[in-house]
């Protein structure tokens, strides 16, 4: 069993026990003015351990920055972090850039969820496919594509999810924020309770941020979420449809961030995963009482 990593978030932002927090930086308003290296050399100033400083740095991010929606446009690290905002895919961005000046091992993660339904969001998705091609059909109604980042523990040897949207960090928080069945508390709750679960979690190409290296859908969605249950989720009746559900449309989602085909075709089967999910739900509550 794993010993979890977990952050508590309060009303202050992250705390950590015996860690010292970083002053307040001031960023500059020109890109030319801003040493990315010595400004996350500041950011975890005091601190020593990798982990702690890949959360302090995570912290940071998500109480001094804005989550605003994507407008389609390609910034620089410096940009992003002079603009105070961004959308997942740049504030994972930044995260990596300040990770990378503090040698912490990383890669990036791409993640498409079930979400919430809402038919605007699946008609603007629609219309942006026809514009844009199938590597936007990684929204639609109802699902939608997320980033974050893994970080890696010499001490365990594992990957540990991170994500600056969010401010989470370590397995259980994660799991307790994108897909476990409990209430879900994060640095905005209702857009943890939007995204209802993942059902495709990819390491990608740090370059070629739609090249699909390693499936890890299976190892999120499938064995870690069933081991926060200790393994009592896999006895439930709708178990090992949520298993098949996750096994075919991951792959499915590879195609759709490669352009290869257009996910808006399997609305049905994505309709179906969060019916399944649903029951498993019903199904641990039932079984609590």
């Amino acid at each position: 069993m794993r010993s979890f990593f977990l952050i508590l978030i309060t009303v202050c932002g992250l705390c950590f026990s015996g860690v010292s927090q970083p002053a307040t930086i001031s960023i500059p308003a020109d890109t030319g003015q801003l040493d990315t290296k010595y400004f996350a050399t500041q950011l975890v100033k005091g601190i020593s351990n990798n982990y702690e400083k890949a959360a302090a740095l995570l912290n940071w991010l998500a109480t001094h920055f804005e989550w605003t929606a994507t407008d389609y446009q390609k910034r620089t690290v410096k940009e992003i972090l002079i603009r105070k905002g961004g959308n997942c895919f740049e504030l994972a961005t930044v995260y990596m850039a300040l990770l990378k000046e503090l040698g912490i091992v990383y890669r990036p993660i791409a993640e498409i969820n079930l979400h919430r339904y809402d038919a605007g969001r699946g008609e603007r998705a629609a219309q942006k496919v026809k514009e844009s091609g199938n590597q936007v059909s990684v929204f639609g109604a109802g699902h939608n594509d997320h980033r974050w980042v893994e970080i890696y523990q010499p001490e365990t040897k594992e990957w540990i999810p991170a994500d600056p949207t969010m401010n989470l960090i370590g397995y259980e928080s994660w799991l307790k924020a994108r897909a476990w069945f409990g209430e879900r508390h994060t640095l905005n709750d209702q857009f943890s309770g939007d995204m209802i679960a993942p059902f495709a979690i990819f390491v990608v190409d740090a370059n070629n941020k739609s090249r699909m290296l390693e499936n890890r859908t299976a190892h999120y969605m499938i064995q870690e979420l069933d081991e926060l249950y200790h393994h009592r989720l896999s006895a439930l009746p709708s178990w090992q449809k949520w298993k098949k559900g996750i096994m075919e449309l991951s792959p499915l989602a590879a195609k759709a961030f490669a352009g290869e085909l257009n996910l808006h075709q399997y609305n049905e089967q994505i309709a179906a995963l969060k019916n399944t999910y649903q029951s498993l739900k019903k199904e641990w509550e039932e079984r609590k009482h």
